[in-house]
């Protein structure tokens, strides 16, 4: 086999969705994490080793964030949870009450939840204030901090180096309706989509390493895939 394997988003979905199956998830997880996974490798925002280690993270027996704090900014424990699935309840939970800043602890990989987040801006909603400019802090792969800014409507409005150390490397940290980010832009709104234009036009690439292991946690899903299951990244189920 080849070192690298280019994959279609579909594809990559289809396989992070077994993937997880086998380990245990709900469908709704199963969902998510394919999601998160394809879109965050067609941003550029993720690399092999980002998803090796949100696999090994997850936790079937953990069902979601627990509440830790309450006040202007609110505290979520995700019990040692990869933010591959989850995430976003936390996230949700604060926002339909307003709260305009919600860290959540004891996770790994934040980035992930980014695609929920700009699923849920995309979409309409009932309450208002979960229709505002987002701001998603984490720590990326090689240590640094980001900030991936969202607008409104869903949309990513860039990738910035923040001029402080804003979350812990276990952390992730969401602030709704921020007027500027203090910090570096690496990548601007063009920058990502062409990130992904290119994607679409050429395949995501993954290594054969990731690929293998993939296949080998399909073989523990409880339902056997079809061609239609395969190009729709939804899977069976």
């Amino acid at each position: 086999m080849a070192d690298s394997v280019a994959l279609s988003a579909n594809e990559i979905k289809f396989m992070i969705k077994r993937s997880v199956e086998g380990l245990g998830f709900s469908p709704g997880d199963q969902l998510g994490a394919g999601m998160r996974v394809a879109t965050c490798y067609q941003y550029g925002l993720v690399d092999d080793k980002t998803i090796h280690n949100a696999l090994d993270s997850l936790l079937p027996d953990v069902q979601a964030p627990k509440v830790i704090e309450h006040g202007d900014e609110w505290v979520f424990d995700a019990q040692g949870q990869s933010s591959l699935v989850q995430a976003e309840l936390a996230f949700g939970a604060a926002m339909s009450h307003g709260v305009m800043s919600i860290r959540l602890r004891n996770t790994s990989q934040g980035v992930l939840v980014a695609p929920m987040l700009m699923t849920w801006l995309s979409k309409p909603m009932n309450q208002p204030q979960m229709r505002q400019d987002l701001s998603l802090y984490y720590v990326h792969h090689d240590g640094s901090q980001r900030c991936l800014a969202m607008t409104a409507n869903g949309s990513l409005l860039g990738l910035y180096e923040p001029h402080r150390a804003v979350v812990a490397e276990d952390e992730v940290l969401l602030r709704v309706d921020e007027k500027a980010i203090d910090g570096n832009l690496l990548e601007s709104a063009s920058d990502l989509i062409r990130q992904r234009e290119a994607c679409l036009d050429k395949g995501i690439s993954l290594s054969a390493t990731l690929v293998m292991r993939l296949k080998d946690l399909m073989m523990d899903s409880f339902v056997p895939e079809s061609d239609q299951s395969r190009a729709s990244g939804a899977g069976p189920g």
